[in-house]
């Protein structure tokens, strides 16, 4: 028989946090974006020029699926598109002078969200935590980038 630690093991207890997470994220409170929404304009932010290609790999997400929420953003005049210099198949992205007062309320809100969730910890326990989140983090990445289960 398994010990009760592992009745709910890391995958169950890190999903049900995101759950929680995203749900405290997308609350009524929240910046006028959804949190895929966020996230894509925080990566474009970040990574001004980027194609839509190396945008959906680096989030890991479908190509189509960036298309659509990036539709959405350029729409409301947040995002917009334009032919790399270098192939004009590609489309490049940029977030618009309209994006920076909502990337600002998306990072408030992120740290307010953050500062919840980890509001049970003392200051050392943050960043313990951090750190071999952060840890476990980069190590799966590394699997996956090198295939490896």
């Amino acid at each position: 028989m398994r010990p009760p630690s592992q009745d709910n093991p890391l995958a169950f207890r890190i999903g049900d946090l995101f759950r929680q997470m995203k749900a405290s994220f997308d609350s009524k409170d929240g910046p006028d974006v959804t949190r895929a929404q966020a996230k894509l304009l925080l990566s474009v932010w970040r990574n001004p020029g980027i194609s839509q290609q190396a945008l959906a790999a680096r989030l890991d997400i479908a190509t189509m699926s960036v298309c659509r929420q990036i539709d959405a953003l350029e729409e409301r005049g947040m995002v917009e598109r334009r032919v790399s210099d270098s192939d004009r198949r590609v489309k490049c992205l940029y977030v618009t002078e309209k994006t920076a007062p909502i990337i600002d309320r998306v990072m408030d809100h992120v740290h307010e969200v953050s500062e919840t969730f980890l509001s049970p910890l003392s200051a050392e326990e943050r960043e313990t935590f951090l750190s071999l989140l952060e840890r476990v983090t980069e190590d799966a990445i590394a699997r996956k980038a090198g295939g490896k289960k």
